[in-house]
């Protein structure tokens, strides 16, 4: 069970947790079939740690591990991703190409974001879980697909089904065996394990001196109700890590707010799966509104992908009014960053299509002085390349990338001010005052290039993408 050693935590919920899994080990482990798992949870708490520790810990460990984004891919190239195609299926189709299904033959094929699934691909994956088969897109037969199926969501499914908006009969073979991860404000002292695991894994990263936490610290990190769950924990202690050189962690140097209040998961939020198909729709439109229906801003402002954004619009219906006027480009420009010398970039979303590549060139820092409300401010900027890999095509994989790129420059107090199709740009120090803008900047831009070169081993994920500043 040395496999399931990321789970980590001794609260009841972790423990209850930890014996499902080793009793489902055991149980697949002498099945013909292991049973399709479905796991729920919140955002950053652990769902791909949790499958990927099953499939190290199951019987098919020795057999391929397939992990897929449902909401990073749009739902014509899902299909050719899942399925597979045959030569001339469509346009640009020369050759033939296996799906993913077929690509984890005997191993496990884990469909993260289910929960946004399109209504035409449910019956499709539905067909393949019954008969254990695929046909690819132009072909005449079926090939078997002898798949382990793990999916996972942050989306209340019964709450989908109720508004038919999931099918009932795929929720219902999805979900044979359901294992829940609690949120990190529900593990109690959970936090304080994890947080010394994660700041000693953090220093072994970097080659740094280990480090330990004040009082205050703790209390600070008990206090927090951690809305990002884990990886908003990971994600503090690393720029601690990075701006202090301190041996100690103080309360002052993780910047927690104790009253910050995380928002109610889809699953507590209403007893009436209706209402609360209601409420996430009015909040999606709302958000919508307020960014003149921009899909990357509305991302950004929510914290979730673009694509996750596009997926929930078709599952609600919402759309700009006919004959709505959108903002003028330069409404959406970054003029603070142009009139400092930043690059530009374009303002078009980036595609899911396009796995991001480096560009190793990395300028000095340079500390820019810049008027902010009559006020003198150093702020600094990064910018962040992104070109097509060669012979790259993990479809999933680059926008989940730049998704966890944002979430890494925020975590450093980045404001993202362009989000562009062959760049990012952030400014530090912008909407507050910061002694040491320019140097987060580059920090920052560290961070985010060790964390694409880490876990991106496999052929079809992109290539690290590297920052300039």
């Amino acid at each position: 069970m040395d496999a399931l050693a990321d789970l980590i935590g001794d609260s009841p919920a972790m423990v209850a947790l930890r014996r499902q899994v080793q009793q489902l080990v055991r149980s697949a482990a002498v099945a013909v079939r292991p049973p399709s798992l479905l796991i729920l949870g919140e955002t950053g708490s652990g769902k791909g740690l949790l499958a990927r520790s099953l499939h190290r810990a199951g019987p098919r460990a020795a057999q391929p591990f397939i992990d897929v984004n449902c909401a990073a891919i749009p739902e014509r190239l899902l299909e050719a991703e899942l399925f597979g195609y045959e030569k001339g299926a469509f346009t640009d189709a020369r050759q033939a190409k296996p799906g993913l299904f077929q690509l984890a033959h005997r191993g496990m094929l884990f469909l993260d974001e289910i929960g946004l699934l399109a209504a035409a691909l449910q019956a499709k994956l539905l067909t393949a879980l019954e008969q254990r088969a695929v046909r690819r897109l132009g072909g005449t037969r079926a090939e078997p697909a002898d798949v382990w199926i793990v999916a996972a969501t942050n989306e209340d499914l019964r709450a989908a089904v109720a508004s038919q908006s999931f099918r009932q009969d795929l929720y219902h073979r999805l979900a044979v065996v359901t294992l829940t991860l609690p949120p990190l404000r529900e593990r109690g002292l959970d936090v304080l394990i994890l947080a010394e695991h994660l700041l000693a894994r953090a220093c072994a990263d970097y080659g740094l001196a280990e480090r330990t936490f004040s009082p205050d610290a703790r209390d600070a990190l008990a206090g927090y109700s951690w809305p990002g769950n884990v990886r908003e924990l990971g994600n503090v202690l690393e720029r601690v890590v990075l701006l202090s050189d301190a041996p100690i962690v103080t309360a002052a140097a993780l910047g927690l707010s104790i009253t910050s209040a995380a928002g109610p998961s889809p699953a507590s939020e209403s007893p009436d799966p209706l209402s609360w198909h209601k409420q996430m729709s009015e909040h999606l439109h709302a958000a919508l509104v307020r960014t003149n229906w921009n899909i990357s801003r509305t991302a950004v402002a929510l914290d979730i992908s673009r694509n996750t954004v596009r997926a929930r619009m078709a599952r609600f219906g919402l759309g700009r009014a006919p004959g709505a006027r959108a903002a003028s480009p330069s409404s959406r420009s970054m003029p603070a960053a142009r009139r400092a010398g930043a690059p530009g970039s374009t303002a078009s979303p980036i595609p899911a299509t396009a796995p991001v590549a480096a560009d190793t060139r990395t300028p000095p820092v340079t500390p820019v002085r810049m008027s902010v409300r009559s006020e003198s401010r150093e702020v600094g900027f990064l910018r962040v390349d992104l070109a097509i890999a060669p012979g790259s095509d993990g479809l999933s994989e680059s926008t989940r990338t730049v998704d966890e790129l944002l979430d890494k420059i925020r975590s450093f107090g980045g404001r993202i001010e362009e989000l562009g199709q062959t760049a990012i740009i952030a400014a530090f120090g912008v909407e507050q005052p910061v002694e040491d803008g320019a140097i987060r900047a580059a920090l920052a831009g560290l961070a985010a290039q060790r964390m694409t070169e880490q876990g991106r081993t496999d052929d079809r994920a992109p290539r690290c993408a590297a920052p300039s500043t």
